[in-house]
C-alpha cells in the first residue's frame, strides 16, 4: 500500500484542482506548483524535512491540469 499513500495523492489533487482553478482567475494557473513549494517550505522550517514525493506530485497534478485545459481548448 506504498503506492497509494494519501498524503501523495493530497498534493497531486491539490496541484490538480488548484490549476484547474486557474481557468476562473488566470493567477491561480501557477498557484499549484506555488503552494506545493510553499508547504515543502514550511516543512522543512517546522520539522526540518524536505519530501521531493510531495514536490514531484504536486508539480505532476498541475501539470495534469494544463495538459487537459489545453485538450479541452480553456487556456
Amino acid at each position: 500500500m506504498r503506492i497509494f499513500r494519501w498524503d501523495l495523492q493530497l498534493h497531486f489533487f491539490w496541484g490538480f484542482i488548484l490549476t484547474l482553478l486557474g481557468v476562473y482567475w488566470q493567477p491561480l494557473y501557477l498557484s499549484g506548483v506555488v503552494v506545493t513549494l510553499v508547504t515543502e517550505a514550511l516543512d522543512l522550517w517546522s520539522k526540518g524535512l524536505w519530501s521531493w514525493d510531495d514536490v514531484g506530485l504536486g508539480i505532476v497534478g498541475s501539470g495534469v491540469a494544463l495538459l487537459y485545459l489545453f485538450s479541452v481548448n480553456l487556456i
